[in-house]
């Protein structure tokens, strides 16, 4: 295998942004909107750690994509052009509609951590510059989802000084060097429990800026970042070792298994992060070697070409709908779940118009200079992490 590799085709990434989402989108539209209280809203954050470790998954699938698709000689000019037209009418869009929804209710949503809706929450968040600032009504405020693309935008700064770094290194030391992004990345939650900070809630164990670092700070996550270019480098280069799935399923169980008796930044998902980095190239080398079956399929593809349009404009049409609901909403726990379910059955039809009528035509017409020939880009395209899963 070479580096012509990157010119096939991994349909199966693109569908398995789609399933990364739903853990997501579930937990923040059960949980975080405050639907459901007492024992049942608190049963329901079980969700969190698996909502945590997507948008670990994401970062990581984000490195790779953008390595995968590296051609040299791209120019850093190019590469941040495409990705500008890629994150920042969507962001834009839902913005918007967040501000006209804080102008409309005029109060805070009645949710367990309403996200800040003052004008330096919205500054910082239009600006997408909120990670930088340990203040949680900042980094967790106005459209909160837009704190990974902040992440994202210190990633894709870097991305073309990082990429010559990293098909630099030896083919024989990119294995060392994937080891050992990967046991800074699980020592990374130890550091931050020692950070002090203040209290943010009663519910959360993680003080203000503690869940800072770990969870939200950019240089931190920029290691999954940097996890996903190696392992996209180490595939095409031939050195990926072959993990077998019942180990994968084993560190993930023994993983989840021990959270309880882990300080809790380790369920804000980075440790995990090994772990995920092989299951993306598990199915980046199923599309490669044409084992994959269920993943490729249209409506899936479709789906998770739309998942950044839905990660992305999900949290306005949840707070909407939780705000015409009322602050006590008291339901029955079917009537609740029943308006879980319909909020998402809304979200995810209108991610797909969002994708297609709004977000396709733009990057279609401005991603690229006329003048530039368009090279031939594999599926799929590199998108943003889901919204954290304890701020949002």
């Amino acid at each position: 295998m070479s580096d012509e590799l990157s010119y096939r085709r991994l349909p199966s990434l693109t569908s398995l942004r789609f399933i990364l989402a739903c853990p997501v989108i579930w937990y923040h539209v059960s949980y975080v909107s405050g639907i459901f209280d007492g024992s049942l809203h608190k049963s329901l954050a079980i969700v969190s750690p698996f909502a945590a470790g997507a948008v670990s998954a994401f970062f990581i699938l984000s490195g790779f994509v953008v390595t995968w698709v590296y051609r040299p000689g791209d120019r850093p000019a190019s590469f941040w052009r495409r990705r500008w037209w890629k994150i920042v009418p969507n962001h834009l869009l839902a913005w918007t509609a967040t501000l006209v929804l804080f102008a409309v209710a005029a109060k805070q949503m009645p949710m367990p951590s309403p996200p800040g809706d003052g004008t330096a929450a919205a500054v910082t968040n239009l600006f997408l510059v909120q990670d930088w600032v340990p203040d949680y009504h900042l980094y967790s405020g106005f459209n909160t989802p837009a704190w990974s693309i902040s992440c994202e935008v210190f990633f894709y700064a870097l991305f073309p000084a990082l990429i010559l770094v990293a098909r630099k290194i030896p083919t024989q030391r990119l294995r060392p060097v994937w080891a050992a992004l990967a046991g800074v990345i699980v020592l990374i939650p130890l550091v931050s429990a020692a950070i002090p900070g203040p209290e943010l809630y009663d519910w959360l164990p993680i003080n203000e800026r503690s869940l800072w670092f770990v969870y939200i700070f950019p240089p931190v996550r920029l290691l999954e970042f940097a996890l996903g270019i190696v392992t996209a480098r180490l595939i095409q280069t031939s050195t990926w070792p072959r993990i077998r799935r019942r180990y994968l399923g084993i560190f993930l169980f023994v993983l989840f298994a021990a959270l309880p008796s882990l300080p809790p930044q380790y369920a804000m998902g980075s440790a995990a992060a090994p772990a995920l980095a092989v299951m993306i190239a598990r199915t980046a080398l199923a599309d490669i070697e044409g084992r994959s079956r269920r993943l490729p399929r249209p409506a899936l593809i479709l789906l998770g070409e739309s998942s950044y349009a839905l990660y992305i404009t999900h949290a306005p049409l949840m707070m909407a709908a939780r705000y015409l609901v009322g602050p006590d909403p008291d339901l029955a726990p079917w009537v609740g779940f029943a308006w879980v379910l319909g909020v998402i059955a809304v979200a995810i039809p209108l991610s797909v118009v969002v994708y297609r009528y709004f977000e396709l035509p733009l990057m279609r017409r401005w991603s690229r200079s006329r003048r530039t020939p368009t090279p031939p880009q594999p599926q799929p395209s590199s998108t943003s992490a889901p919204a954290p899963a304890s701020s949002t």
